[in-house]
């Protein structure tokens, strides 16, 4: 049977699947932050028999009232000239699957080309798109996915709040294949140590993201709710 083909960001995002066994996990890849990776490695998901392709991880909050934590199933992924609308079935299948197991909400998903760290950012592209949260991988696996004709969902924790200012160096730290470099971390804060308790917050914030994600996984299974 064909599985669900799976696109992350970062490989600890990859690894919550780790605890489904290997002959019926996903088909899954980290794409490091990164609409054009994203798009490459789904259509190799597909080119190996996937039936379906699943943006899976955290993203940015730019709804004020989404927490840390807090699951985004999304109606569409929305660039600067696309927009893919989420597979209807599979997003409602989802919903009902999901309820009651935490703070769960539909919106839609802003794909950027580059990180939004600041508030100002974030309150602007809220604006201008009217969505929910915002990370680099779904707008590519979308277009895989259209591109293919194969159904698409996006399922994405907030892991900082629209509120919070990233620094810039995080994403220095992000590796194309979604691994994370700590000698960057390190370079970073050598200097300005104080940042430590910045870098504290987003890690609990982040650590709320993945945990919520993880409770999604276990609810949904193997088929991550899509009736193939």
């Amino acid at each position: 049977m064909a599985r669900v083909g799976v696109i992350t960001g970062l490989t600890v995002e990859a690894e919550i699947f780790d605890a489904i066994p290997s002959d019926r996990r996903p088909r899954v890849a980290a794409a490091g932050a990164s609409a054009a990776r994203a798009e490459a490695a789904a259509r190799k998901l597909l080119d190996q028999g996937c039936g379906a392709i699943l943006s899976f991880g955290v993203a940015g909050g730019l709804d004020p009232t989404f927490r840390p934590g807090t699951v985004i199933i999304a109606d569409a992924i929305v660039g600067r000239e696309r927009r893919y609308p989420a597979d209807t079935a599979w997003r409602n299948a989802v919903a009902a699957a999901l309820a009651g197991i935490g703070e769960v909400a539909g919106g839609t998903i802003f794909g950027s080309d580059a990180p939004l760290l600041t508030t100002d950012a974030k309150q602007e592209c809220a604006a201008r798109t009217g969505a929910a949260a915002v990370d680099m991988e779904s707008l590519g696996a979308a277009a895989a996915a259209a591109a293919r004709g194969a159904p698409f969902l996006a399922i994405r924790a907030i892991a900082d709040h629209a509120s919070r200012t990233i620094p810039p160096w995080v994403m220095d730290a992000i590796l194309p294949d979604g691994g994370l470099a700590p000698g960057a971390i390190l370079k970073a804060l050598l200097p300005r140590p104080w940042t430590v308790w910045g870098l504290i917050g987003l890690a609990r914030d982040q650590g709320r993201a993945l945990g919520a994600l993880g409770r999604v996984a276990l609810r949904l299974g193997p088929s991550l709710g899509f009736a193939l």
